[in-house]
């Protein structure tokens, strides 16, 4: 199994442990802890199940050759960055929102999410060869000689 592959699934499941975690916090009263329903919701979703799906389908669906190298999985390794990246990054400021009164944090949210939309993005473009059936990669090949 590819390495980029077992990051997405072993960090999900550090997402999904964060989930649990938070989960178990919004069930005690009088934490006081902001924003703590949306975060749930984008490490359950976003953090676990987004990349168990990303993981397993890189791990599912053949490379292009036999021996996938860094410079080959470029893609998933931005979609790696980004989405994680994002996600941390939405971690930490969608709770100083509610705490703090500047709007940098309202400005760091709206990065995140566009850095999670970018990985979305990065992660297309490496699975879209991928599914391509074999008529068509040989239609494909035939065509760029």
């Amino acid at each position: 199994m590819p390495l980029i592959t077992r990051l997405f699934l072993k960090t999900g499941l550090v997402y999904f442990l964060g989930a649990l975690l938070v989960g178990i916090l919004l069930q005690v009263d009088g934490l006081g802890l902001p924003n703590l329903v949306p975060m749930f919701w984008h490490m359950l979703m976003v953090g676990w199940i987004t990349q168990i799906i990303m993981g397993v389908s890189l791990w599912m669906f053949p490379g292009r050759i036999k021996e996938e190298s860094f410079q080959n999985q470029k893609w998933a390794w931005l979609t790696y960055g980004f989405l994680n990246l994002g996600l941390i990054q939405r971690f930490v400021s969608e709770p100083m929102i509610i705490l703090s009164e500047g709007d940098h944090w309202k400005t760091l949210l709206v990065i995140s999410a566009i850095l999670q939309f970018v990985a979305v993005l990065c992660y297309v473009i490496e699975i879209w060869p991928r599914v391509l059936s074999k008529a068509q990669r040989r239609k494909k090949k035939k065509s760029s000689r």
